[in-house]
């Protein structure tokens, strides 16, 4: 007959009574009077970093520009097009030709047209010259904020704008002058070389273009306009849903990717419009938008379509943490690995999200460590304690060490417990 261990049964009693009790007396312990310890097997470290927050939408590349030209069938006849349709002209290219009805009243226009541009270019000059000797004044303290730039007529209850905000306006405002001015001066030119040809022939006039660009569209029938000018320039136009429209602004910062050609570059938000397409009562509205491009590749083409990030906010050089290491109730808070050696849980503040890290605005700094998993062992100011990780130990380097060194090191861990 075989013999019955009881020595081995008792002891396996006691055990299992021994788990049992202190089980149950945990269980118990609402008011947390038996030190437990917290086993935290995933944590991770707060860092510095730059966030973004981002709008996906699609656009499609367009000419910057497009420059209808017309012909006044009351001035002449039209005799012949001397473009083809994707043909590149530049300031001064020949575009048609139309025979005049009756010399002196077409004369008479000529130089009444040469007179009104010659007055509006004489008034650009003037506003630039005026913009240019604009002084813009000192921060911080002035009173007086009108300049000829700021359209903004009622300033009393408005904060004034910074002396770099101030000096880029102006800078805008005389570049936009320029422009025109160049549009004007180049009309002038076409005007002038037109009312030449009339002096000097009498009968043909050539019309030239003031315009450089390509020449998208002909009118074969003569309907206006005659004939379409793209520029060669290209930007990037899109629209978005009435939902996201108060979120972008002019001036962002856009990231673009082609994907005809895996080509990836940044843009800049130019205009956002406040009036949609179209209005339509069962249907969302929305908003066009232009992004342009410093320095956009040579092998890019009207009509390619691009995939865009649009940089509504930014965070640089946040305090940060991931996602997965924050926790929520009625506030948003966080397990914090002090120098202590426990558990603290802090309620934090946060901002924008990207890709799993989240920007800390408050309660965490750069550096500290967070638990992260497993959750049920997450207990406020509980001594915890971490897996070993013995891949990052140095083995070799510890038996370097000087034998006192060794003992002292040993001892001083056995007292500790």
């Amino acid at each position: 007959m075989k013999k019955i261990n009881v020595k081995g049964r008792i002891l396996g009693i006691l055990i299992v009574a021994f788990v049992t009790t202190n089980a149950f007396l945990i269980f118990l312990d609402e008011g947390e009077q038996v030190d437990r310890k917290s086993y935290i097997k995933e944590w991770s470290k707060t860092i510095t970093y730059d966030l973004f927050e981002k709008m996906d939408t699609k656009a499609v590349f367009a000419s910057e520009e497009s420059e209808p030209v017309y012909f006044n069938e009351d001035v002449g006849s039209f005799h012949e097009f001397l473009v083809e349709e994707g043909d590149t002209v530049s300031e001064g290219d020949n575009l048609y030709t139309y025979d005049v009805l009756n010399y002196y009243q077409e004369e008479a226009r000529l130089q009444s047209e040469v007179s009104r541009l010659e007055e509006e270019i004489d008034a650009i000059e003037g506003l630039i010259d005026e913009i240019e000797s604009y002084r813009v004044p000192d921060p911080p303290d002035t009173d007086n904020n009108s300049s000829p730039f700021n359209n903004n007529s009622d300033t009393s209850d408005t904060t004034p704008p910074s002396y770099v905000e101030t000096e880029y306006m102006k800078e805008e405002k005389i570049a936009e002058q320029e422009a025109e001015l160049t549009k004007q001066e180049a009309m002038l030119e076409m005007i002038e070389d037109q009312l030449d040809q009339l002096q000097d022939e009498g009968d043909r006039i050539t019309v030239t273009s003031a315009f450089s660009g390509t020449v998208s569209e002909i009118s074969k029938d003569l309907e206006s306009p005659l004939l379409t000018l793209e520029s060669t320039n290209l930007v990037l136009k899109g629209t978005i849903p009435e939902q996201e429209r108060k979120e972008i602004e002019e001036e962002m910062v856009v990231e673009i990717h082609v994907p005809e050609m895996e080509y990836e570059t940044t843009g800049t938000l130019d205009s956002v419009d406040n009036y949609p397409e179209e209005v339509e009562v069962h249907r969302s509205s929305r908003y066009p938008f232009t992004v342009s491009l410093e320095d956009p590749s040579e092998d890019l083409l009207a009509g390619y379509h691009a995939d865009l990030k649009i940089i509504t906010d930014e965070a640089l050089g946040a305090v940060t943490a991931i996602e997965k290491a924050l926790e929520t109730e009625e506030n948003l808070y966080a397990w914090v690995m002090n120098e202590e050696g426990t558990l603290e849980r802090r309620d934090i503040e946060t901002g924008i999200e990207e890709q799993g890290l989240v920007e800390i605005l408050s309660g965490l700094e750069d550096g500290e460590w967070l638990a992260v998993e497993p959750k049920d062992e997450f207990r406020n100011e509980a001594i915890f304690f971490t897996p070993l990780h013995t891949d990052d130990l140095r083995v070799r380097q510890m038996f370097k060490m000087e034998r006192q060194s060794i003992l002292t090191y040993g001892l001083l861990g056995i007292l500790s417990r």
